[in-house]
């Protein structure tokens, strides 16, 4: 029997993230977006505390009891979880906004029941990026990055102006703050846009996955290991950037780009192939760490894994899993294989991991979360 999910209440009901699972405390399994057990109707959540999926006793009207052992600390809902955004517990005496909601500095009007549901959706895939990368000790995780160059998401929808034209949003990174337009939450938006742009998919975790490539390139590639970035990817300053986008959307990519790159938008500049080749990195590591955790297989994830076999032993599970797919006329998980030198790419993603990263363990750090200071979000 699966808990009740946040994604059950605006949106038709699947798996989510799957990566991480716990158990209730009557015994009965639950998944990382799940807001109440099944078996006996306990609320769900993270633990902002102890950093759990686990859950909570009440013990008033407003508080609840962390039901793990090594915590049992008195906690309230994040002030998202009302309006089901999200589904962490957080102290009393916080800013009653969690640790993966505080990266929000801007979001939508929520008067719109649409808009509502279109940003619950794009803070799920945001907790499961923001979750992906402390258990990698990945920025803004990783040392002191995430003080230096601080992260934040802005959701936006689009407006109108005084001419009744709709000023368009695009979805992007500038210097440590990432934009995704809130339309790419619908679903026919998304696969029509996918369906124009002749992509393979278009997935809000990917858009995610993308956009924190270019948030790491920015704050921390650069700064360790620059000289290796464009042995690998070429320079990025050797070409301009606008000159190169409005090169690759009038003539588009080689027609042997696969040879090299993980997607036909990869060749556009040496940015864009570091993003686009850590998003298959996260994607690969996803896969793996799922297969590993329903003890499917046993990938080596941590930071000493061979990557040559992580990425053969990942994509064995991928070729099954786009079998599945097909069966149910879904499209396929990954390619069947990838060339040496794409490979090699995600090596060198692999190899920025900190030390603190240990594969299926949780990082070995006293704090699990660093805390952020900022102020409440604004509405767009």
């Amino acid at each position: 029997m699966r808990a009740h999910d946040l994604q059950s209440i605006q949106c038709p009901y699947h798996f989510g993230a799957c990566m991480k699972i716990s158990e209730c405390k009557c015994g009965n399994r639950i998944f990382f977006n799940n807001i109440q057990c099944l078996a006996c109707e306990r609320t769900i959540g993270m633990c902002d505390c102890c950093h759990s999926l686990t859950s909570f006793t009440q013990s008033s009207e407003n508080t609840y009891t962390c039901d793990q052992k090594r915590c049992g600390k008195k906690v309230v809902f994040c002030s998202n979880r009302t309006a089901a955004i999200c589904n962490s517990m957080v102290l009393p005496d916080s800013t009653q906004l969690c640790h993966w909601c505080e990266f929000t500095s801007v979001h939508p009007d929520t008067s719109q029941l649409e808009n509502l549901q279109r940003w619950a959706e794009l803070e799920r895939a945001k907790r499961q990026l923001l979750f992906q990368l402390e258990w990698l000790d990945f920025p803004p995780y990783l040392g002191e990055t995430g003080t230096e160059f601080p992260l934040e998401f802005q959701f936006l929808a689009p407006q109108i102006d005084d001419t009744g034209k709709q000023i368009p949003v695009y979805t992007g990174h500038a210097n440590g703050v990432i934009t995704i337009n809130l339309m790419e939450a619908d679903r026919v938006f998304r696969e029509r846009t996918r369906l124009e742009l002749n992509e393979p998919q278009r997935t809000l975790i990917g858009h995610m996955r993308h956009e924190i490539g270019h948030y790491i390139d920015m704050c921390y590639v650069q700064k360790v290991a620059a000289e290796k970035y464009v042995e690998i990817f070429g320079d990025p300053n050797a070409v301009s950037y606008g000159d190169a986008k409005d090169l690759y959307y009038k003539q588009g990519a080689p027609d042997n780009w696969a040879e090299n790159c993980v997607s036909a938008y990869a060749t556009m500049h040496p940015m864009e192939d570091m993003a686009e080749t850590m998003n298959v990195y996260l994607d690969l590591i996803s896969i793996a760490r799922t297969a590993n955790v329903f003890h499917y297989s046993k990938i080596d994830i941590s930071p000493r894994a061979n990557i040559d076999k992580f990425v053969q032993d990942t994509l064995k599970v991928a070729v099954v899993v786009s079998e599945f797919n097909s069966d149910l006329g879904l499209m396929p998980l990954l390619p069947e294989q990838l060339p040496q030198s794409v490979v090699d790419k995600i090596g060198f993603i692999h190899s920025l991991r900190g030390s603190n990263s240990n594969g299926d363990s949780p990082p070995t750090r006293r704090t699990f979360f660093f805390r952020r200071h900022k102020t409440e979000p604004q509405v767009q």
